[in-house]
């Protein structure tokens, strides 16, 4: 399938339960996830709030699928929002301790950050009430 396609089927999937913005975001980190740095089995998934990929980026070891989710570097995140988005991806059909959020900057670099949630450990938030 052609990037064009690719964009037009994204559009035709997802613009009626989420915004252009989201849409055009996650066909851009995939187009850099596939073309750039070379990730295999690089899917679109979604849920009510948010559209991610989900992607093996090494092949030596593809039973550990990768969650990028792709935000903009102008987006506001909390310690409650990130607590959510793992509560959001718990739901998933895979084991998810952790994600990587996909930066992209207002000069369109792309950054990546992994996000790990220790379930070992007591919640911060409550402890300290």
């Amino acid at each position: 399938m052609s990037l064009e396609n690719l964009f037009e089927d994204l559009l035709n999937k997802y613009s009626e339960t989420h915004y252009m913005i989201q849409i055009h975001l996650a066909y851009q980190i995939y187009v850099d996830l596939v073309f750039l740095k070379k990730w295999n089995k690089v899917e679109f998934k979604h849920n009510d709030q948010l559209i991610y990929l989900h992607a093996i980026e090494n092949l030596n070891n593809p039973n550990n699928y990768n969650i990028v989710i792709p935000c903009k570097s102008t987006s506001i995140w909390s310690v409650e929002s990130i607590k959510k988005m793992f509560n959001n991806l718990n739901n998933l059909p895979i084991d998810c301790k952790s994600f990587t959020l996909g930066i992209q900057d207002e000069d369109s670099s792309i950054s990546y950050y992994e996000l790990s949630f220790n379930t070992g450990l007591s919640d911060p938030i409550n402890s300290l009430i």
